[in-house]
C-alpha cells in the first residue's frame, strides 16, 4: 500500500515536472514566434522605406532559420537593390542544393545572371529548364509557373507551347498561354488559344470574358477587339446549336457598345434557345445604363411584344418606362408638357399590368414623382403614395415610397411634414442606406432653417456611412457649415445661401439665383463665392446650358484652385470634355486632379479614366 502511495506521488511529481517543462517550451515557442513576427514587420517596414541594407540584415537572419521562399524573395530583392549580386548568387545556389527538384530557384539564378551580364550562363539554365520541363505535364506546369513568377514570360511561353504540342486538349496549358499572349499583345495567337479552348470546352466562355474584361472595356484595346472579331465572326456564322462563339461575339459587341449588331445576335440566340428574350433584356439594361435610350427602348419593346406570359415581360415594361422617363427628362433641354402627360398615361396603364411587388413599388414612386414635380398634381401624388404605403403586399418596399412622399412635402414647401417623414424613415431604417439618406435630408432641413449646429451634429454621424455618396455629401455640407461659421460673427450670408439651396432643391432656379447673387453684393469678397459658382453651374447643368456651366466651372478652377470645390469643378469639366469627345482637354483636367489633388475623392476615377484615354491614343 505504501509502495503504491510512493508510486502515485512519483507519478504526480513527474506530471507536474512535465507540465512545467511543456509550459516553458510553449512560452519559449510563443516568444520565438512573436519575435519572428516582429522581425518580419520591421524588415518589411525597412524594405518599404527603401532602407534595403537594414531590411537585408533581418531577412538574412529569418532566411537562415526558415529557408522559406518568401524570406528568400525579399532577401534577393534587397540584394538586387544594393547591387550585391555575389551574395544573391550564393544564397540562390544554397537553395538549389536544398531543393534540387524545384524549378523556381534555378530560374531565379538565371535572372541574377542576366543582371550581371552572364547571359550565356542564364541561357544555359533556360535551355536545361525547357528540356527538363518537357518530360511530363506536371513538370511543364511547374516550370512554366516558376518562369512567370520570376517574370521570364518568353521562357514560360516556350515551355507551355512545347507542352501544348504533346497535350493539345489540356485546358490549363491553353489558359496559361492565353494569359501570356494577352499580356504580350500577341492578338492572333490569343484568338487561336480562345478558339481552341471553346472548341473543346464551351463552359470556358466565362473565363475568357473575365480575362478580356479589363483589356476590352477598361483599356478600349481596339486592335485586340478587331482581331477577335475577325477570328470569331466566321465561326459564329457557322454555328447551328451551341452558340458558344455567337455568345462570345455578342459579349464583345456589348463591350464595344455596337448595339445594332448586338441586338441582331441577341435575338438570334434567344429565339434559338426559346429564352423569352433574356439576351435582349441584358443588352437593353446595358444600353440604358449608358444612356443609349433609343437602343434600350428597342430592346425592351421587343420583349414586351413577346407577350405577358414571358419571363421578362414585367421587368421589361418597368425598364421601358424608366427609359422613357430618362430620355424625356435627362436627354432633352426642352420638355413638352404633352410628352409628360403621355408618360403619365403609360405609368397608369402599367399599374394595371404589373403583379411583382418590387416592380410596382418602383412604378408608383416614379409616377408620383412625375405628377408632383412635373404636372403640378401634388395632391394626387401624395394620395397615391399614402394609399400604397399602407398595402401589405409592398410593405418591404415601402421605404422608397415614404422617401418620395417626404421629397414631395419638401418640394411643396411643407417643411414640417417633410422633416417628420424623414425622421420616421431615419428611425425605422437606421442601419441601412435609406435610413442614412433620410438622416442626411433631415440635416439639410436643419441647414435650410439656419439651425447649423444641429445640422452639423447629424452630418458628423453620417461621415461613416457605408454609402460613399452619402458620406461624401455629408462631409461636403459639414465642411461648408464649418468654413462659414467658425470665424464669422454673423451667419447671415450662410442663411441666405441655405435659402438658395432650398429653392434649388425645390426646382425654383430663378429664386435660387437671386439668393446666390445677393451675397457678393451685400458681402463682397465672402468665402462663399466658390460655392455660389458651383451652385450656379449645377443650375446651368439642370437647364442644359452647357456654355454657362463651363463658364462657372472654369472660373472656380482659375480663381479658387485652393478651395473645397476646386477638385469637383475640375473633375466635372474633365467629364464634360470626355463626354463630348474633346479627349485632349479631358486628359489635361484628369491629369491636374491626379497631380495637384492626390487626396481628392475624384483622384482614383481621374487616374483610371486618364489611363483609358492615354491607352486610346496609343492604340487608336
Amino acid at each position: 500500500m505504501q509502495k503504491r502511495v510512493y508510486l502515485i506521488d512519483a507519478l504526480f511529481f513527474n506530471m507536474k515536472r512535465l507540465i512545467s517543462i511543456l509550459f516553458v517550451l510553449f512560452t519559449a515557442l510563443s516568444s520565438f514566434s512573436q519575435n519572428k513576427g516582429n522581425d518580419n514587420q520591421l524588415a518589411l517596414l525597412y524594405y518599404s522605406q527603401g532602407e534595403y541594407e537594414k531590411a537585408a540584415d533581418i531577412y538574412y537572419e529569418l532566411f537562415s532559420q526558415t529557408h522559406s521562399q518568401i524570406h528568400f524573395d525579399y532577401l534577393i530583392a534587397c540584394y538586387n537593390e544594393l547591387h550585391n549580386y555575389e551574395k544573391a548568387e550564393k544564397i540562390t545556389n544554397e537553395q538549389i542544393k536544398r531543393f534540387p527538384k524545384s524549378f523556381y530557384y534555378p530560374i531565379k539564378l538565371a535572372t541574377i545572371y542576366n543582371q550581371t551580364g552572364k547571359t550565356k550562363d542564364a541561357d544555359d539554365i533556360f535551355e536545361k529548364t525547357i528540356k527538363k520541363a518537357g518530360k511530363q505535364l506536371e513538370t511543364s506546369l511547374e516550370a512554366g509557373q516558376a518562369c512567370i513568377d520570376n517574370k521570364v514570360e518568353n521562357v514560360a511561353k516556350t515551355i507551355y507551347e512545347n507542352a501544348l504540342s504533346k497535350y493539345p486538349d489540356n485546358r490549363l496549358i491553353v489558359k496559361n498561354l492565353a494569359e501570356l499572349y494577352l499580356h504580350s499583345g500577341e492578338n492572333d495567337k490569343l484568338a487561336r488559344a480562345y478558339i481552341s479552348l471553346l472548341n473543346n470546352n464551351s463552359d470556358e466562355l466565362e473565363f475568357i470574358e473575365n480575362q478580356l474584361q479589363y483589356s476590352l472595356y477598361e483599356h478600349s484595346n481596339n486592335k485586340l477587339k478587331q482581331t477577335l472579331i475577325k477570328n470569331i465572326e466566321p465561326l459564329a456564322e457557322k454555328e447551328r446549336k451551341e452558340f458558344t462563339f455567337k455568345s462570345l461575339l455578342l459579349w464583345i459587341m456589348m463591350q464595344d457598345q455596337n448595339y445594332e449588331k448586338a441586338f441582331a445576335l441577341s435575338k438570334e440566340i434567344d429565339e434559338a434557345n426559346d429564352s423569352d428574350g433574356e439576351k435582349v433584356f441584358e443588352l437593353g439594361k446595358i444600353a440604358l445604363s449608358n444612356n443609349e435610350f433609343e437602343y434600350a427602348a428597342t430592346c425592351f419593346s421587343y420583349i414586351i411584344k413577346i407577350g405577358r406570359m414571358g419571363d421578362y415581360y414585367e421587368v421589361a415594361l418597368k425598364n421601358l418606362l424608366e427609359t422613357s422617363y430618362n430620355k424625356l427628362f435627362k436627354a432633352n433641354s426642352q420638355v413638352d408638357n404633352a410628352q409628360i402627360v403621355n408618360l403619365e398615361k403609360e405609368y397608369l396603364k402599367a399599374l394595371d399590368e404589373i403583379g411583382d411587388a418590387k416592380t410596382i413599388a418602383e412604378i408608383i414612386k416614379n409616377l408620383a414623382h412625375i405628377q408632383a414635380f412635373y404636372l403640378n398634381k401634388q395632391d394626387e401624388a401624395i394620395q397615391l403614395l399614402n394609399e400604397n404605403i399602407a398595402k401589405p403586399n409592398i410593405r418591404i418596399y415601402k421605404s422608397q415610397l415614404e422617401m418620395e412622399l417626404a421629397d414631395i412635402y419638401l418640394f411643396t414647401n411643407d417643411i414640417w411634414a417633410a422633416n417628420l417623414q424623414y425622421a420616421s424613415v431615419a428611425l425605422n431604417y437606421k442601419n441601412n442606406d435609406i435610413g442614412h439618406e433620410a438622416q442626411l435630408k433631415q440635416a439639410k432641413i436643419a441647414y435650410y432653417n439656419g439651425n447649423f449646429e444641429y445640422a452639423k451634429a447629424l452630418l458628423d454621424v453620417l461621415k461613416g456611412s457605408t454609402s460613399k455618396l452619402i458620406a461624401n455629401d455629408a462631409f461636403e455640407l459639414a465642411q461648408l457649415i464649418s468654413d462659414n461659421t467658425a470665424l464669422d460673427t454673423t451667419t447671415t450670408a450662410l442663411e441666405i445661401f441655405a435659402r438658395g439651396d432650398l429653392y434649388l432643391d425645390q426646382g425654383k432656379y430663378t429664386e435660387a439665383i437671386v439668393c446666390y447673387d445677393s451675397i457678393p453684393k451685400w458681402f463682397p469678397g465672402h468665402s462663399l463665392e466658390d460655392e455660389i459658382l458651383m451652385r450656379k453651374a449645377t443650375i446651368a447643368t439642370l437647364e442644359h446650358n452647357d456654355e454657362l456651366m463651363l463658364k462657372y466651372l472654369q472660373e472656380i478652377e482659375d480663381r479658387f484652385s485652393y478651395e473645397i470645390y476646386a477638385d469637383k469643378a475640375i473633375f466635372t469639366l474633365a467629364e464634360y470634355y470626355d463626354k463630348t469627345e474633346n479627349f485632349e482637354k479631358a486628359k489635361e483636367k484628369y491629369k491636374r486632379i491626379i497631380f495637384e489633388y492626390p487626396n481628392s475623392i475624384y483622384s482614383s476615377s481621374a487616374r483610371s479614366r486618364y489611363r483609358d484615354l492615354d491607352s486610346k491614343s496609343v492604340n487608336p
